[in-house]
């Protein structure tokens, strides 16, 4: 596995990171007897670094790494990482109420990362509010929490920002070659990071599966050459590929997602310049399509009318990108966009800052016109 390290971190991290925020799923819960054999495939494979939050299946996540990690390894044979929801603190909760939870379900005396989650302009306004700045350096001093650090969505202005905040010790950025030029401005992001010599964790890397599963005009473009080679695989190798990139967080769900990336990072194989080339020329293909950017964080997932925005965004998509129009309304049955009352909550909460109340309605359309 290879292997990467940074003095901000003091420690050494496995290049690649499995994301706790997709583990195996029987009867609408987390099968925890898949999940040891995934936790097992990566520890064996060189794998130390676990990425799970608060807010992941309810607290499910963080009691899964507990059964199927905390309890089955010594603590000094993996660094996890956690992090802190500030927009539950208006609805009463404490910083330290969520952290002790989290402590209390991952059954571990500190974090080695402990994070800001998910900070934009309106989440880092609450920060501010809170000083949970001063709060999270203060777990640090404690050692609570070995590193502090932020998984950002917004743009390279609220970054700017936030970087200006504090000594950070680590930022968690949304790096994609999709994102990498585009609106995303992930280029820019990790430029400034990097500028700053604070360590880049990267999520989202595959953009929540999506580039594992592109259109067939890019498919065929990439195994043009290398026909070996998955869509997926292109993705993680470029992220990869960034030499300030400490971890890479893939949200691996099955065996075979663990054995083909296990395979891919050891040894890792950086990209070629023709490789990144081929990339864009990827992305301008992908440009041209009318999709969706959503990336199924689920994020929007407490809607007042139980509308499934990310499930009816992922099946529009997938009929967009492999040509199979006619299937959309079968497969939006059951995410009850017509019960959208259009409150808006969803927006202020989505990272990709989707016109989601837009989207649905486009979706609707769609649907209603292929009767």
């Amino acid at each position: 596995m290879e292997k990467r390290i940074f003095d901000k971190l003091g420690f050494e991290t496995s290049l690649l990171g499995l994301g706790c925020m997709r583990f195996p799923q029987k009867e609408g819960k987390i099968d925890l007897a898949e999940t040891e054999k995934l936790v097992d495939a990566c520890i064996a494979g060189g794998i130390n670094y676990f990425d799970t939050a608060y807010v992941y299946g309810d607290g499910d996540s963080e009691n899964a790494v507990r059964r199927t990690l905390v309890e089955r390894y010594p603590r000094e044979r993996f660094y996890l990482a956690n992090k802190l929801p500030m927009w539950l603190l208006p609805e009463g909760h404490t910083p330290q109420e969520l952290l002790e939870t989290s402590l209390r379900r991952t059954d571990v005396s500190y974090f080695d990362n402990y994070l800001l989650h998910n900070l934009n302009q309106e989440n880092w306004e609450i920060c501010k509010k809170e000083r949970l700045v001063d709060f999270i350096f203060a777990k640090k001093s404690a050692g609570i929490v070995r590193n502090a650090g932020f998984s950002f969505h917004d743009t390279p202005e609220v970054l700017n920002e936030i970087l200006h905040a504090g000594d950070w010790d680590f930022v968690q950025l949304q790096i994609n070659y999709y994102d990498w030029e585009t609106a995303q401005r992930a280029r820019e992001q990790y430029e400034m990071v990097t500028e700053r010599g604070i360590p880049c964790i990267i999520m989202e890397p595959v953009r929540g599966g999506a580039l594992a599963s592109p259109h067939p005009d890019v498919v065929s473009l990439l195994r043009g050459t290398n026909p070996e080679a998955s869509p997926a695989s292109w993705a993680l190798r470029f992220a990869g590929s960034l030499p300030n990139t400490a971890v890479v967080l893939s949200g691996m769900s099955t065996m075979e997602q663990v054995e083909e990336n296990l395979r891919l990072f050891d040894p890792f194989q950086p990209l070629s310049a023709e490789e990144a080339e081929l990339l864009k020329r990827a992305v301008a293909v992908m440009e041209s399509l009318p999709l969706i950017p959503c990336t199924g964080c689920n994020y929007c997932g407490d809607c007042p009318k139980n509308v499934r925005i990310s499930s009816a965004f992922e099946a529009y998509n997938s009929c967009m990108r492999f040509d199979q129009m006619a299937d959309l309304r079968a497969r939006i049955q059951t995410c009850h966009i017509a019960d959208c009352i259009e409150c808006g909550k969803c927006e202020t909460h989505c990272p990709q800052h989707i016109a989601i109340r837009s989207e649905l309605k486009k979706i609707l359309a769609c649907a209603e016109a292929l009767v």
